[in-house]
Parts: structure tokens; C-alpha cells; sequence
């Protein structure tokens, strides 16, 4: 559209020239042919020279107007001269070129450009104020005008239906580029989600359920090179020394079994040590699969949810994914994956499967941040049912406790 305006500023500015060189020279004079007349609005409209030939005076209206009709009938534009002080009834402006000639005179304006339609069909017009030039005088004078003075004004029209047609065209080529660019988008974002954050987590996921079942420790590391590899690594140090500690206590047992030749009491003494133990490392490894249970559910919930988004946007259904929703799954998943490896790390300490203690690690904590996390956890599942979970609690709570230990009571059912 801006390229169909500068063409039509360009058209106007030569019927400009074209009009100015009539009016310089006086006007032009044409052999007169049989279908021209001559025009009652100018004096002296027609002179013979001295072989008899017939001459018609032609002002720049004239031409003007003999110039839009050839363009008219080429079916490439037209334009019409016009004026709020007529000479020629058939100059009379429409009401467009009323309006614009309006504003020229009040608002000051130097150009206008509209889109209108006619018979069904779209049309650009441009009207450009014409002023009165010395070379105008001769003709205008007795109107009352002055050099300065608005005249009247030209206004061109040009079809622009093959233009729309193709701007509708780039439009619907742009649509379709912008629709491919955005499922490649999304199709490499699901591939590179699935390789490198869901596959890993879902054999990480089987490994620690491997173990929790009694099966040997996990030997294959995730070569991921986040924190997954870090969660992997403590994981798999964590399961080998269970493991050896295992085999260990199992020894002692044997051995104390085997030893018959010490006294009853000290026999008695040791299988009672020898029990506690037993016990504190069956509570120990239940009550870390129970820790365990907690984050990994959360890691689950969340891939699952990102997982189910990417498929939705994939297969063109109307739900929407935004890089914010992800974003909050994924804080999910770097948190508790951070807790994870806090807890594996903890649970290294066998001293305290030997003491039964257990150490409190206190800080300053958001109670608010904590409740709008388990809040986002547990919205995972409940979605699937379709219940909305939402949390009341509002600005920082503060409070001095051991994150780790004070979450399970928020996940507890």
C-alpha cells in the first residue's frame, strides 16, 4: 500500500508539471477535429490561421480533463479536477472531494489519501489542494482570486483490488511460515526436553526403584553433565554403601552366631546390639524410601504435566503452552531434584543408623513459599480430577525450621 501511494504522489506531481507547462504557454491550441467543440467558459475559444485551419484553445482544466479520460478508458486510473467555485458544471466535486477541500482550507492539511469502495470494488483516492499561480490569473482573476489563493483541487483514483488480493496473499503465506516456525519450535523443544531432561529422569526414576525393591546398586551413571548427573552420582554412592553396610552387618551376625564359646550374657548383650541395629538400619532404609518418595513423585507429577503440555501443543489442540507455565514445573523439578541430593547426602552418615539420632538443620524459611510450592505439586494431580487447589496465605511467613523435615507434613495424606 505505502509503494500504491508513492506512485499515486508520483502521478500527481506530473499532471502537476503537465498543467503548469499549459499554463506558462498561455494554454495549447489543437487542430480542431470534427468531434471537438468549443468551450463556452473561455473567451476566444477558437482562432483560424491563414490557410483556414481551425485551432481550439486548451486551459490545464481542459487538458487535465482530456488526460483523465484516456486513463479512464485504459482502466488505469482517472482523476478529476475540481473546485468549491465552479466554472464548469461538470467539474462539481463529490462529496469526498467536498470534505477534503474543507479541511485544506480550515485545518491546513496538504494532502489527503482514503480507501473507498465503488461498485464493489476497492479504490485508493488522493486529492492534492491546488493554488492560484500568476500564470492562473488570465482566467481566474475575475473570480476574485488571488496569487496564493486555494483554487480547487485534483484528486486521482486508483483500482486497488489486484493489491489487496495481494497483500491477503502475503498475509496467508506469512500465517503458514509463522505456524511451521512454531510447531518446529515446539517439536525441537519436546525432543530436546525428552532427551535431555525425561528420559534421564525416568531411568533415574527406575534405578531408585530398583533398589527400593532389593535389586543390586545401580552401577550406570547419567552423563547429563546438570544436576541429574549430581542426583545420579550421590544416588548410586548412597545405594553402594547401603550395600557394603548390608553385607557387613550380615557378617557380624554370622560371626556372633558362630562364636558359641563366649558366655550366655555376652552372647545375649550382642545379639540384643546386634537386633537394635538390625532394626535402626529397617527403619533407617524405610524411612529413607519414605523421604525418597515425596521429591520423586514431585519430579513425576511435573514431567508428566510438562510432558502432557508439549503433546497437547504438538497435536494442534486448543490448550495453550506458555514458557511460564513450563518454567513453574520445572522450578518443581530443580527443587526437589536440590532436595533429593541434600537427603541422599544426609543419609551417607550411617552414624546415625548406629545412634538413631537425627539432626535438625534450622534456617529462617518462608512457611507462604512452601505452602504455594505443595500447592503447585499437589494442582498436578488434582487436575486430572478437576479440582483447583489454591493457597490463602499471602505475603512472608516467617519461621525457624528444618525445610527438608517440615515438607513431608505438608505432603502427608
Amino acid at each position: 500500500m505505502g509503494q500504491v501511494e508513492t506512485e499515486v504522489r508520483v502521478l500527481f506531481k506530473q499532471i502537476v508539471i503537465t498543467r503548469k507547462w499549459v499554463a506558462d504557454h498561455g494554454g495549447i491550441f489543437l487542430e480542431r477535429l470534427p468531434s471537438m467543440k468549443p468551450s463556452h467558459y473561455v473567451s476566444d475559444p477558437e482562432i483560424v490561421d491563414s490557410r483556414g485551419k481551425h485551432y481550439l484553445i486548451k486551459t490545464p482544466a481542459m487538458v487535465t480533463k482530456d488526460l483523465s479520460e484516456y486513463a479512464k478508458e485504459q482502466g488505469l486510473y482517472w482523476f478529476h479536477i475540481t473546485s468549491l467555485k465552479l466554472t464548469n458544471p461538470d467539474n462539481a466535486p463529490d462529496d469526498f472531494e467536498i470534505k477534503a477541500m474543507e479541511r485544506f482550507e480550515h485545518d491546513g492539511l496538504d494532502e489527503l489519501i482514503s480507501t473507498v469502495t465503488i461498485d464493489k470494488s476497492k479504490y485508493l483516492r488522493y486529492i492534492f489542494p491546488l493554488y492560484i499561480e500568476k500564470s492562473c490569473l488570465p482566467c481566474h482573476a475575475k473570480q476574485g482570486y488571488k496569487v496564493g489563493d486555494m483554487r480547487g483541487a485534483i484528486s486521482i483514483t486508483v483500482p486497488i483490488d489486484k493489491t489487496l488480493s495481494e497483500i491477503a496473499a502475503n498475509k496467508k503465506g506469512m500465517i503458514i511460515a509463522n505456524v511451521l516456525t512454531v510447531l518446529t519450535l515446539v517439536i525441537a523443544m519436546f525432543i530436546m526436553m525428552n532427551k535431555l531432561v525425561l528420559s534421564p529422569t525416568r531411568k533415574l526414576k527406575s534405578s531408585m526403584k530398583d533398589f527400593s525393591g532389593g535389586k543390586n546398586p545401580p552401577s550406570d551413571i547419567l552423563r547429563t553433565g546438570d544436576e541429574l548427573e549430581d542426583l545420579s552420582h550421590t544416588f548410586s554412592e548412597m545405594a553402594k554403601t547401603l550395600a557394603e553396610y548390608h553385607d557387613g552387618l550380615n557378617d557380624k551376625i554370622s560371626a556372633a552366631t558362630k562364636d558359641i564359646e563366649d558366655t550366655n550374657s555376652k552372647l545375649r548383650e550382642a545379639n540384643v546390639r546386634l537386633q537394635e541395629v538390625n532394626v535402626r538400619k529397617s527403619d533407617f532404609i524405610a524411612g529413607a524410601s519414605h523421604e525418597l518418595r515425596t521429591p520423586l513423585t514431585s519430579i513425576k507429577g511435573a514431567i508428566d504435566h510438562i510432558s502432557a503440555r508439549l503433546s497437547s501443543a504438538i497435536s494442534g489442540k486448543n490448550e495453550r503452552t506458555s514458557l511460564e507455565d513450563l518454567h513453574v514445573f520445572f522450578e518443581v523439578i530443580k527443587k526437589n531434584s536440590e532436595r533429593l541430593i541434600r537427603m541422599v547426602n544426609d543419609m551417607l552418615d550411617l552414624e546415625r543408623i548406629e545412634t538413631g539420632s537425627a539432626e535438625l538443620k534450622l534456617s529462617d524459611s518462608d512457611l507462604s513459599a512452601i505452602a504455594a510450592e505443595t500447592v503447585t505439586y499437589l494442582q498436578i494431580e488434582a487436575e486430572r480430577k478437576h479440582i483447583l487447589i489454591t493457597s490463602s496465605l499471602g505475603g512472608f511467613l516467617a519461621i525457624c525450621a528444618d525445610e527438608d523435615r517440615i515438607r513431608p507434613i505438608f505432603y502427608s495424606r
